[in-house]
């Protein structure tokens, strides 16, 4: 089991707009579950992770997101009402890690972003591939991917490919 993220991120380092719209859903191009090398990526997992904030929006949408994945959530709260019965949540990045290894599943972990929970996996040594699409746009201001306080943390380039919008994914891993 691999804990992997595959995040968007403008030219300009924000993975989403000041009002919370994910960077992707500025591109025209962008298909949601279907561009943007999400197919394969998802492809091979078996479970998400996320924090609350990415979480809560799918309790309340028409459809669940994530049918048949195992979903594991970083949340100190309780979940909110609605949530389903099957939905693992823990406060301590390395306790939820430790769930996460204990769970019935096949495939690797999407990290479903944000920032807050790539860099809380990061510290705890448990995210494996930081795969980051490089959207063609500037979104000027926003949520970044890092935050001044973020330490420098190395990454040794495993793969890159390019979209036909001009997007180019880049996958890392953490260079030890």
């Amino acid at each position: 089991m691999q804990i992997r993220s595959h995040i968007g991120v403008s030219v300009d380092g924000y993975v989403s707009s000041v009002d919370g719209r994910p960077a992707l859903l500025f591109l025209p191009s962008f298909a949601s579950g279907r561009s943007h090398g999400h197919p394969e990526f998802i492809g091979d997992c078996g479970a998400v992770v996320m924090g609350r904030t990415t979480f809560e929006p799918a309790v309340g949408a028409t459809n669940w997101p994530w049918p048949d994945l195992q979903v594991f959530v970083l949340t100190s709260r309780p979940l909110p009402p609605g949530t389903p019965s099957h939905v693992v949540a823990c406060g301590d990045p390395a306790d939820l890690l430790q769930l996460m290894r204990d769970a019935d599943f096949t495939g690797d972990v999407h990290l479903v972003g944000g920032p807050r929970t790539i860099r809380a996996f990061a510290a705890i040594g448990a995210l494996d591939r930081l795969e980051v699409v490089v959207l063609p746009l500037l979104l000027g201001d926003g949520l970044a991917l890092s935050t001044p306080d973020t330490p420098l943390t190395p990454l040794h380039l495993q793969s890159q490919r390019k979209f036909e919008d001009g997007s180019v994914e880049l996958a890392y891993s953490f260079a030890a």
